[in-house]
């Protein structure tokens, strides 16, 4: 029976060792999801150049896939959190970004509300 006991111990430390130097797994789809939004902000902003939030988190996505080696929980921490923020700072650019486009489509409706407003003015009612 000893023996048995032996190879348990044996295995059981085996096993330890095992987990222990297992690498932390890669950071759930935190990157994916960043890169995604990423893709979204480039295509809804005009000149992506301009866009102080797009560089933000294209700068952060950087830094979190040059971390991604790193198999330290606490590294893979910062990988996690640079990515969720750089999907926020990406839906950021989005959102700036449509927000120009509906002020734009506002004065472009505008404009011609009002060049309407004119031709009614200036007819007087007549047809």
């Amino acid at each position: 029976m000893k023996p048995v006991l032996l190879f348990a111990a044996l295995a059981a430390s085996a096993l330890l060792q095992g987990c222990a130097s297992t690498p932390a797994p890669v950071p759930d789809d935190s990157l994916s999801q960043a890169e995604y939004a990423i893709s979204q902000a480039r295509q809804a902003v005009d000149r992506p150049s301009q866009s102080l939030p797009l560089y933000q988190a294209e700068q952060k996505l950087a830094r979190a896939k040059a971390l991604l080696a790193d198999t330290d929980e606490e590294q893979q921490q910062v990988v996690r959190r640079l990515a969720r923020q750089a999907t926020l700072d990406a839906r950021l650019a989005q959102a700036q970004a449509e927000a120009r486009q509906a002020q734009q489509r506002t004065e472009t409706l505008r404009r011609s509300v009002s060049t309407l407003e004119e031709e009614i003015f200036n007819n007087g009612g007549r047809q």
